[in-house]
């Protein structure tokens, strides 16, 4: 049988989006996008840095971001190292790294040429976390606008128009950017040139149900020219449609139809026909989306309450 994989296992993680989802409405905490999309696309190391396509824990955004541009991105790496510091120096990214030790919770970050360092007993991350708050606060008033993006696209942009119309009737949250091994779990037999395969939108359980960010449905676009005309980006589809069935993972996948216009919904391992949506109007995808949410909703409901 199909277990979800869970992505919220370690208390201090845990505390930390608990926090952060306690700090209103404004901010969102992305978790588990992979790093090369927080910087500019253009961007790239100048030497080799093992983590730039590895998820960092998450990122904080704004709600109303319709692009999710990073304010500032939560490391719990217990080894990050340097290079990808550096990284995030030379492009003006906004970093926190926290970690357990002998104090408690350590806090370390970094912002124009100051290094902040903090510990704190677990019971007081929430006040502690209001310094690194102040900062992004800061950038946020003097017109700050982040290079990167972890919505990238028209189309992306649009799906998350529509998840945004389903949020409020489900127990459902919205991610963005999670490698294919993080929305699975580690799988010995995943071809790893599928793993660090990023997942254009992930649903998740919501913490009102599980605090343990049960993966629910990820949802990829394969809209792009380069998932029909490139040979590589297509058997990288393929492959990943095919694990995805292997295993029992409810994925939805949308294609464009041979009609102008036109989008394909269809999913692995629910029992939904595929459905066609003509045009590009966010409430009409919501609605598309639906039955393939409701099936994976019902299928993953033991899961959801620890049974």
């Amino acid at each position: 049988m199909y277990q979800p994989n869970r992505l919220l296992t370690n208390p201090v993680n845990k505390y930390i989006k608990e926090v952060i989802d306690s700090f209103g409405c404004d901010y969102e905490l992305i978790v588990r996008p992979a790093r090369r999309f927080l910087f500019h696309n253009l961007y790239r190391p100048n030497a080799y840095v093992p983590e730039f396509n590895k998820p960092s824990f998450g990122v904080l955004t704004l709600r109303s971001d319709l692009e999710k541009r990073p304010l500032l991105t939560i490391e719990t790496e217990p080894q990050l190292s340097e290079a990808i510091r550096q990284c995030y120096r030379e492009c003006d990214l906004l970093w926190l790294e926290v970690y357990e030790g002998p104090a408690g919770i350590h806090m370390v970050s970094e912002y124009q040429g100051i290094r902040m360092e903090l510990a704190t007993p677990l019971m007081n991350l929430a006040t502690a976390l209001l310094a690194p708050m102040a900062w992004v606060r800061e950038r946020r008033e003097r017109g700050y606008i982040p290079q990167g993006r972890l919505i990238q696209s028209f189309h992306e942009r649009l799906l998350r128009e529509a998840l945004d119309l389903l949020v409020g009737s489900y127990p459902i949250e919205c991610h963005h950017q999670m490698p294919f091994g993080f929305v699975t779990g580690y799988r010995a037999q995943m071809p790893s040139q599928i793993a660090r395969s990023a997942m254009d939108a992930v649903l998740l359980i919501s913490p009102e149900i599980s605090s343990d960010g049960i993966v629910l449905l990820p949802i990829n676009l394969n809209l792009h020219n380069a998932h029909v005309a490139n040979e590589i980006t297509a058997e990288k589809d393929r492959l990943i449609y095919q694990f995805a069935e292997t295993i029992g993972l409810p994925m939805l996948v949308i294609r464009a139809a041979e009609q102008p216009d036109a989008y394909i919904f269809s999913a692995t391992a629910l029992d939904v026909e595929p459905i066609t949506v003509i045009g590009r109007a966010p409430a009409d995808w919501a609605n598309a989306i639906r039955p393939f949410l409701e099936k994976a909703l019902e299928i993953l409901k033991p899961s959801a309450n620890g049974v």
